[in-house]
């Protein structure tokens, strides 16, 4: 199947629906930031380890919405509303949790690469491991301790594309089982990794525009870890002015879209099936 009528069709729907699609990002927002409260408890050193109560209510409300989200999307194709009771229905629960679980069981494994060699850079950095068996394993990687850690540095960056991937690769599974058709998937993963890409595209501009922002951050976090030492953080008012407008201005407004096109692909390859029976 041709991808440019998806992209016709989302955008259609994109420009048709747009107000209800920002409502109902709003609400998707709103759950997270609920399942994320704990992390207040980080002000109060005393009560800091309460913080990882944000895991658990993550997984227990951020999980469901996410399937939620992609029946909304499928009701607003069939001529309904996105924003509706459907994103915050408990119908299903235990199913819906355990999809999501299992789905995130996997991001997990394609991760693995990324989360070994950030946990390498951090034991490095907090000397969890003696500094010469790690300055023995880095100058065995790069010839010298400095150009072994930058290219650990290099690696753990270049691992996240495996991330990107494992993404596309399982962006359509909960619009399938919103379409009660789980195996619609079968034979279009590579135009779904494709379609999921091209929604990465739609972020270039934010990404642009935090990357000028923490630009100054990047070199010092290289400089830093050349000396085995975390970097200070601090945001300037500039920098936080660029981001936040950044998200509200450039991020958000496209999550939508990019959130449409595996809905729309999986719709119109059920419809080309049911039409081919």
């Amino acid at each position: 199947m041709k991808l440019k009528p998806v992209l016709k069709e989302s955008l259609h729907l994109y420009r048709k629906n747009f107000p209800q699609l920002c409502l109902a990002l709003l609400v998707e927002l709103v759950l997270r930031a609920m399942a994320l409260t704990p992390l207040l408890f980080c002000l109060d050193k005393t009560l800091a380890p309460l913080a990882w109560l944000s895991i658990p209510l993550y997984l227990l409300i951020a999980l469901p919405a996410r399937q939620n989200y992609a029946l909304a999307l499928q009701d607003m194709q069939n001529g309904g509303s996105v924003f509706s009771l459907q994103l915050i229905s408990t119908k299903d629960y235990g199913r819906k949790l355990i999809r999501g679980l299992k789905g995130t069981l996997f991001i997990l494994l394609w991760s693995s690469l990324t989360i070994t060699g950030v946990t390498l850079l951090y034991m490095a950095v907090c000397g969890l491991v003696d500094v010469v068996t790690l300055m023995r394993i880095f100058k065995s990687i790069g010839g010298s301790v400095v150009d072994g850690m930058m290219l650990v540095l290099a690696a753990v960056v270049a691992s996240c594309l495996f991330i990107m991937l494992g993404c596309g690769v399982h962006s359509g599974s909960r619009h399938a089982i919103a379409m009660g058709d789980k195996g619609l998937v079968k034979g279009h993963r590579p135009a779904l990794i494709a379609l999921w890409f091209a929604g990465m595209l739609l972020t270039v501009p934010f990404l642009v525009v935090a990357a000028l922002a923490l630009g100054d951050y990047a070199r010092m976090l290289v400089e830093a870890l050349k000396q085995l030492k975390l970097p200070s953080f601090a945001l300037t008012v500039r920098q936080a002015a660029l981001l936040i407008g950044g998200v509200v201005v450039l991020l958000l407004p496209v999550l939508p879209l990019k959130s449409l096109l595996p809905a729309v692909y999986l719709r119109q390859v059920k419809e080309k099936t049911d039409a081919a029976a």
